[in-house]
Parts: structure tokens; C-alpha cells; sequence
């Protein structure tokens, strides 16, 4: 797949709060490129989880 492949399913994932699906397709655009938007995407989902998941990922 190429990055705006990736970075597409990445913001599909993102709609229906697919975190991992999200995260892993983000991280593959980043892959094949370094200074993809991806980077800046994937920072604000990191934001986004958490925020609101905290209690997910902080027991």
C-alpha cells in the first residue's frame, strides 16, 4: 500500500474508534515516509486516547 493508502485507512480507523487499526496504519505511512502527515496524525490520536481512554490504559 502507499502512504495515502495508509494514512486513509488510518483516518477510517480514527471514525470508528478503531484505536489500534488507526495507530498501526499511521505508523506504516511513517514507515515509507519520514516526514509524512501521518506523524502529525498520529500525535493528535495519541491526544485523543488519551484524554478520553485514560482510564483504558491507566488502570
Amino acid at each position: 500500500m502507499t502512504e495515502e493508502e495508509w494514512i486513509k485507512r488510518g483516518i477510517e480507523a480514527y471514525a470508528r474508534q478503531d484505536w489500534k487499526v488507526c495507530l498501526d496504519s499511521f505508523a506504516e505511512a511513517i514507515k515509507l515516509n519520514d516526514n509524512s502527515k501521518a506523524v502529525e496524525l498520529r500525535e493528535l490520536t495519541m491526544n485523543v486516547i488519551e484524554f478520553y481512554c485514560k482510564d483504558r490504559f491507566n488502570p
